[in-house]
Order: C-alpha cells, then structure tokens, then sequence
C-alpha cells in the first residue's frame, strides 16, 4: 500500500449476503466528469452491471488527482466496479452499436448537454424506439428544454447560481471562494438515482420507459435546507451563527458544539460549570458577548480535548471535532467501524483506497469489494458485447477495424 495513504485498519472479514439488490438490472453509462459517473457508481455499487462508454481520449476526470497507473484517485471513486468500453461516438455506425446496446439495457445514463445526444442520433425518440422499457437518465445544470439549456454547466457555476457561494461568502468575508465540494453534480445524482429506482418500479408495473430530466440548478435548491429563509425573506449573515458556534478547544483542537450561544449558556450555569450573569459581573450591558466570552474561556480549562468531550456528551450537547482535509478527516473511530474506506486497484496493480457507499442492508450485500480491480479503458469489449449483444470475436474485431471501437 501506498506510504502516503492513511493508515486503515482492515476488520477480519465476516460471513457476508452476497445478493446484490439491482444484480439483474444493465444500465448503458454515457457520461462524464462526476454527476452522471457518480450515479452510475452507485447503481453498479447496489449490484447492477454498468457498462461505462469511454470517448477514445478518455474522460478527464483520468487525469484529476493523484495518478494510478492510466486513471487517477478521482477517475476511481467515480467509476470502480464498472466494465469499460471505449466508444467513438462520432464514428459512422457508432450509434448502431449503442443502440443496439440500449435495447438490452435497463438504464442510460448521459450527461452531454441538451441536443448533443440527439445530433449523435441517439435522441430520446431513437433510444425508445429501440427499447420501449429502457429509462434514460439526462443530468444537465438547466434542464432538458428551458430557456438556459445550451448553458455549459460545471458545479461551481450551479453553486453561484443557487446563492449557495454569496451566502458562505456572507458568513466568512473575504474573497467570493466555491464550496469545496461539489453539491451540485452530487445531488444531481443521486435525485437521478431516486427518479430512476422510482421508473423502474413503474416500468416493472406495465408502464412505459421513462426520459428522466434531472436539473442540477434544481436538484441544489431542493435539497437546500435554508431555501425556506430565502423565501422569507429572512437570510441574514449571522443566521447560522446563531445556531452553530465554532470555539477553540485544548491541545489545538476546535471544535463545533449544535446549539445557539444562549442555550450553551443555559446549560452550562444550570450545571454549575460557569457563574451566572449577575450585577456585579457586569454583563448586563451586552450579554451575548459577555456568554460568548465566559464559554470560550470554560472551553479552553480543560487540559485534555477528550475530557472536554465527556463532559459535553456527560450534558447531552452534540459536538464535532473539526478535522483538517487529508488523513485526518479519516482518523475517526466511526471510519473503520462503518467501512467508509476500501482498498481496490487498477488492471497494472496499482493499489488505491476509494470512498465505499453508505448502504448497509440487513440481508443484501452493497459496495464495492475489497480489491476490485478498475477496468481499464476500453477492456471490456469483447466480454461485454458478447454478454450484451452475443458478438463474436470476429464482430468485435470489425468494430476495432472501423474505427468505432477503440482500445485503452
């Protein structure tokens, strides 16, 4: 394993289900970068066979992040688990192939933006036409058909957009920076992932396939838990503040304690653990800061972090360490108890940790396993067409010699 990742501790594996929720199920995945990718992540993670279409120069996302042999950590997280196929889809009889593809397929996944599918003539009229049961899967930042739909869209543009940057911006000052995840391709994908689970629950019924159009700029402001106050009228700078406080906190640490400052207040002078306000403290003028003040100096008393924890979770208070981005932000007791981390590696060997779902059934198995291998691009066409399609060694070999198929 690489010296540079942290360390993880590997439990002794134990008897595991190894039925797989969506196993039947074949999803087509034609898109790139993260939303789209990330979807088809977790669609392969529940068990479905996910057949990634790579472009012969790759998807980009190869080359983001610390390099592993031919793709990169970033490449990994999103596409692990899933068998490769490199296609030019640009190339006369490509969309043939594809859609013979689709008709077998369950699900198509696809994140051009709006009107590229349907100039590679792989459209939502095609694409049905071919199979009248398959769902198809669109994530766009503007929707499928509205004023802004030719609008490139990446996250940090979606997060402007939604208000989500001014906001941050509002609470901290400084320079306007975006959020340092990407909220907007991940929500995207997994609203895309319920609409899908949904459709094919309807399709299972008798019902029609489905063209599921996802909006990244709406997907954001659904799950947008202070949307409420902007409609209001009510957002303020100092809004969350008044619920999350962030203190210093001995040996170093800080630390994020759930509750406003006058209910940390409240409970640490019912416990006996501060003094009241009274005449003589001279609080009265401006008791906020004068709370503020006395609970930041009660914080920093204690001469160990872990005892400044007991007594918070000794008072019922929810708290949270505020770890720093790298190996500590994996450091935590929960990380290896819930298996958050897991070790695969790519075709050359190279040896990874990537991020496991969170699914956890009581009677089916979920996730990636321990050592899988990334495929790498373009490996899977003889295998999967010839599960897919029933091709033959010498179809696959005519597709390589015109120039649809293409090899890593």
């Amino acid at each position: 394993m690489d010296p540079n990742m942290p360390d993880v501790f590997m439990p002794p594996a134990e008897p595991q289900a190894t039925a797989l929720p969506l196993a039947s199920l074949k999803v087509l995945d034609l898109s790139r970068v993260l939303a789209g990718p990330y979807a088809g992540r977790l669609l392969s993670d529940l068990g479905a066979d996910v057949l990634k279409i790579e472009p012969p120069e790759g998807d980009l996302t190869r080359k983001m992040g610390r390099p592993i042999g031919a793709a990169s950590s970033y490449f990994v997280q999103q596409n692990i688990g899933k068998r490769n196929i490199c296609i030019d889809l640009k190339a006369k009889g490509a969309a043939d192939l594809v859609l013979a593809l689709a008709a077998e397929a369950d699900i198509l996944i696809e994140n051009f933006r709006p009107g590229v599918m349907s100039r590679l003539g792989l459209g939502w009229e095609e694409l049905s036409k071919a199979n009248r049961k398959l769902i198809m899967l669109s994530i766009s930042g503007f929707g499928q058909d509205g004023p802004e739909r030719k609008r490139g869209a990446y996250a940090p543009l979606l997060h402007a957009e939604a208000g989500l940057i001014a906001r941050q911006n509002a609470g901290m000052g400084g320079e306007l920076r975006d959020l340092t995840v990407s909220i907007g391709d991940t929500s995207a994908a997994l609203h895309g992932v319920i609409a899908v689970l949904a459709a094919l629950r309807h399709v299972e019924h008798g019902g029609a396939g489905q063209h599921i159009d996802i909006s990244m700029l709406n997907a954001i402001h659904s799950m947008d838990d202070f949307a409420n106050l902007a409609l209001d009228g009510e957002w303020d700078a100092s809004h969350q503040d008044r619920f999350y406080r962030f203190w210093d906190g001995p040996e170093g640490v800080q630390l994020v304690i759930a509750g406003p400052v006058a209910v940390l207040w409240r409970v640490f002078t019912e416990a006996g653990l501060i003094a009241p306000c009274d005449a003589a403290s001279g609080c009265r003028d401006q008791p906020v800061d004068f709370q503020r003040r006395k609970i930041a100096e009660f914080l920093l008393s204690f001469d160990r972090f872990g005892a400044l924890t007991d007594t918070l979770d000794g008072l019922n208070l929810p708290w949270g360490k505020v770890r720093r981005p790298g190996h500590d932000v994996f450091d935590g007791p929960s990380i290896n108890h819930c298996g958050v981390l897991v070790p695969v590696s790519t075709e050359q060997g190279e040896e990874a940790l990537t991020i496991q779902s969170p699914y956890k059934y009581s009677s089916l198995n979920s996730g990636v396993q321990r050592g899988a291998c990334l495929s790498a691009k373009g490996k899977d066409a003889g295998a999967a067409l010839g599960d897919w399609l029933g091709y033959d060694t010498a179809i696959v070999e005519d597709l390589f010699e015109n120039g649809i198929l293409h090899k890593g």
